[in-house]
């Protein structure tokens, strides 16, 4: 025969919650302790890939010289007596993060009239985008191109 007293439903229910206690003190350990704070990090620096792409240049009236030059000082394009009209070249573009800027310098020579150079960029996987520069004699001027990240 058992003890009388151990199987009283208020014993049963006092041991029940004994046993909650017990467990519950693990428990408010674990979800009440205040995160730890991340690690600093460095600020991401942008990520640049050099991509081929086709450059498309449309020119009204010849150059003596034209020349690209990304934002380093690396020359993505350098041509000499370029005749007026459409010409393409195969490059390799500097792409940060969906950016290309460069610089544009174009020499037209002396007396010329005002003129327009237009470029087009087609890179690999990416939407072609045109960008134009208008000026008489010499073009010196800061193209940029964005396409969104993917």
């Amino acid at each position: 025969m058992r003890p009388h007293s151990l199987v009283s439903p208020l014993t049963g229910t006092a041991c029940m919650l004994a046993g909650l206690g017990l467990l519950a003190i693990p428990l408010h350990q674990l979800t009440s302790t205040p995160p730890t704070p991340p690690a600093p990090t460095q600020p991401a620096e942008p990520s640049t890939r050099e991509i081929p792409a086709v450059l498309r240049l449309r020119l009204l009236t010849p150059a003596q010289r034209i020349t690209c030059k990304s934002t380093t000082g690396k020359s993505l394009l350098d041509l000499r007596a370029v005749p007026a009209g459409i010409s393409e070249y195969d490059v390799l573009i500097p792409l940060g993060d969906g950016v290309l800027e460069w610089m544009l310098d174009v020499e037209l020579g002396d007396d010329g009239p005002e003129t327009a150079v237009f470029l087009t960029v087609m890179p690999d996987g990416y939407d072609d985008q045109t960008r134009y520069a208008i000026g008489k004699q010499r073009i010196h001027e800061p193209l940029r191109y964005e396409w969104p990240s993917h």
